[in-house]
């Protein structure tokens, strides 16, 4: 499932739209104002490894990736 980022530009409304696949003009539709007229915001994304080796990281192993906080 894809998730998607988009702006209306009549009531300037960000909104999320998760479809299967990539996004078609039926889903660009803000769900406050009721418009078609949404443009798509191109958002980062972050991509982590894991590694099993500890000794090259000098930490303890595992990911790479920056610790959320959560849990």
């Amino acid at each position: 499932m894809a998730s998607y980022d988009l702006r209306c530009t009549s009531c300037g409304n960000d909104f999320e739209v998760f479809v299967q696949g990539f996004l078609k003009d039926e889903n660009r539709l803000c769900p406050d104002c009721g418009s078609r007229e949404v443009e798509q915001l191109f958002t980062g994304f972050m991509a982590c490894t894991s590694s099993s080796s500890s000794s090259s990281s000098g930490g303890s192993g595992g990911s790479n990736c920056p610790s959320s906080g959560f849990g």
